[in-house]
């Protein structure tokens, strides 16, 4: 129960849409054992030897636009990539070949060989036999041995029995970059070989966004986030959706700007974002990350359902803003939101 908007929104997230500071500490404490424990294994020989420094969690958690429930953790465990080297254009059909300087017995026992009859036979390290090698090493981890693991895609699922979340563990060779690169990490592409990704770029232009508008974006991917789950017309895919919600905060302004400061209230912001998505989700979405091309993987069926509900809602929250500000009708703003995002939206008092 509320008695304004402002206080509707704060209730909505603090006991509906976020992940409570708790759960988040534990989830953190969580995956620093985890690191631990994977850092352990390299120490002992039970696993390749690590680059501990290029570690990195990714997806929604890390980014901090998850929303309740916290069901999967993603990390990035960084291998040791001395004596390789990268062959390939595409940027998720990557070839790793062992070169004569890779003296890690590891690496040379989960490479393919390649064999040539005018020189010496060639080694192509395979990124499914490094996830299996990972799934074996968990599994003589004692605090994990009921847990369910399994190697799916590009990464290694670790579900836990004690917590309510899975971690999907992603192994990986950073690659500095030079004068025609930038940065990346290579990972798993599923089918043997490598591919490119750099979660740090797309962390950056979530912060560097959050930090311009004020600290409204996380909430309002959030909320996005939230009204895609309702289940009233096709799911788009989570980083889809972030990224189409980042893209409309690259060309946004500021709600108000008096005096020189500048605010920003999610509520605005959830409405016109509804916008830009009716008018974009046709459209192509580019990669935060610059490596990928088109990300936007739905066919033209589930975009038009998409764009459908995109428009109504749009008009609707249009209308609960113009309650609460022009027609000052606190109630009749709420109860129109509570349309907008069902019966979890809080009433009014």
């Amino acid at each position: 129960m509320a008695q304004s908007i402002k206080g509707a929104f704060n209730e909505f997230f603090e006991n509906i849409i976020n992940i409570s500071s708790r759960q988040s500490d534990n989830a953190k404490n969580s995956k620093n054992f985890l690191i631990d424990q994977i850092q352990s294994l390299s120490n002992n020989g039970n696993f390749l030897k690590l680059d501990s420094q290029y570690n990195i969690g990714f997806g929604s958690f890390a980014r901090k636009t998850k929303i309740q429930p916290l069901d999967d953790i993603d990390l990035i465990i960084a291998l040791n990539g001395e004596g390789l080297s990268l062959e390939g254009t595409e940027w998720n059909n990557i070839t790793i070949k062992v070169t004569h300087k890779c003296n890690n017995r590891g690496i040379v026992s989960l490479s393919d060989k390649v064999p040539y009859y005018w020189q010496e036979d060639i080694l192509n390290l395979n990124s499914n036999k490094v996830k299996n090698k990972l799934v074996s090493a968990l599994q003589n981890i004692s605090q994990y041995e009921k847990s369910e693991i399994h190697a799916r895609g590009e990464a290694v699922t670790l579900k836990l029995r004690s917590y309510p979340w899975s971690f999907d563990i992603v192994p990986a060779f950073y690659y500095a970059g030079d004068q025609y690169n930038t940065p990346f990490y290579l990972i798993p592409n599923g089918y043997g070989k490598w591919k490119k990704t750099n979660p740090k770029l797309e962390q950056a232009r979530v912060s560097n966004l959050n930090k311009k508008f004020n600290n409204i974006v996380l909430k309002v991917v959030r909320l996005i986030k939230y009204w895609n789950r309702r289940g009233l017309m096709p799911t788009i895919t989570s980083y889809v959706l972030e990224t189409i919600v980042l893209d409309y905060f690259d060309q946004a302004s500021h709600n108000v700007v008096d005096d020189g400061k500048s605010y920003d209230y999610p509520d605005i912001h959830f409405r016109d974002a509804l916008k830009y998505i009716r008018d974009h989700i046709t459209s192509i979405v580019h990669d935060s990350k610059g490596i990928q091309n088109d990300i936007n993987n739905l066919n033209w069926g589930q975009k038009i359902k998409i764009q459908t509900r995109a428009t109504t809602d749009y008009q609707k929250s249009y209308d609960a803003v113009y309650a609460e500000v022009h027609e000052k009708n606190v109630k009749k703003s709420m109860n129109i939101w509570r349309d907008i995002f069902g019966g979890d939206f809080p009433q009014y008092d």
